[in-house]
């Protein structure tokens, strides 16, 4: 007697058409977690190329943040840490403030806010001024290759007035002293003598009338009737002793330094 195979077939039928279900669903896993990898990595990319700044082709132009840099009202209040003499060329370098040196010369970074100015004379004439300043976020907008850290600059002409000027000279100029901070003058800073600015600040309430010699000046005292010029040298003037020579000529100096100075 012969056995109905027929059941067999058919359960055999159903664990292939199982099987295939099961890796057609394994194949759809697989397809799924491979996109979501790729995507992951896409995503991954462009965070990365967020993170250090727009496409090559977004860069800004390098010196288009120069209007950010003012003239410094206060230039006269800084300090001159370097000087420069070529021919007919004299240059003086200023700083803006002490706790810049300060921080220099303790092996710290120019702080945030540090103005350096050069004042350029020619032939003992005020030429240019050029100014390179410090801010924090200063520079991200321009590409890692061509932006000197947070420095931006600026040209002024003699009457402060903002130059027509070419300023990525200045980015290309100070370019490789990456490693002093973009400052070409960092050596002087490193040297400078802090204690000159305390002692200039010290007799800055002093004339400087107390240094002048006065051996040898004779300082007559003459009447005070007499109002002819004819009597000046008669033998009416009375010679007045060194302590008050020499404070009648101090107080002279100092009415002449005031007046100057005013002018």
């Amino acid at each position: 007697m012969k056995k109905n195979l027929r059941p067999y077939m058919v359960e055999d039928n159903k664990r292939k058409k199982r099987l295939i279900l099961i890796v057609a669903l394994l194949l759809a896993l697989t397809a799924t977690a491979c996109n979501n990898n790729e995507t992951d990595t896409k995503e991954n990319s462009q965070q990365e190329e967020d993170s250090s700044g727009a496409k090559p082709g977004e860069y800004a132009e390098i010196g288009s943040g120069a209007n950010l840099v003012k003239f410094p009202e206060d230039l006269e209040k800084g300090i001159v840490f370097a000087t420069y003499d070529r021919g007919d060329i004299h240059e003086d370098i200023y700083i803006n403030s002490k706790e810049a040196i300060e921080a220099v010369q303790n092996g710290e970074e120019l702080p945030s806010g540090t103005v350096i100015t050069l004042v350029g004379y020619k032939d003992g004439e005020i030429d240019q001024y050029l100014v390179m300043e410090k801010r924090t976020g200063w520079g991200s907008q321009y590409s890692p290759e061509e932006r000197n850290g947070e420095w931006e600059y600026q040209a002024f002409t003699p009457g402060r007035e903002v130059r027509e000027d070419n300023i990525g000279r200045c980015f290309t100029c100070h370019a490789n002293q990456e490693r002093d901070d973009y400052l070409n003058s960092m050596d002087q800073m490193k040297e400078f003598d802090l204690g000159e600015v305390a002692q200039s600040k010290n007799s800055s309430t002093e004339t400087q009338t107390t240094v002048i010699p006065t051996e040898g000046w004779r300082v007559n005292e003459i009447s005070a009737h007499m109002n002819d010029s004819k009597d000046v040298n008669k033998e009416e003037r009375n010679l007045i002793s060194d302590e008050e020579k020499v404070k009648k000529i101090q107080e002279v100096l100092l009415s002449l330094y005031l007046q100057q100075y005013k002018s």
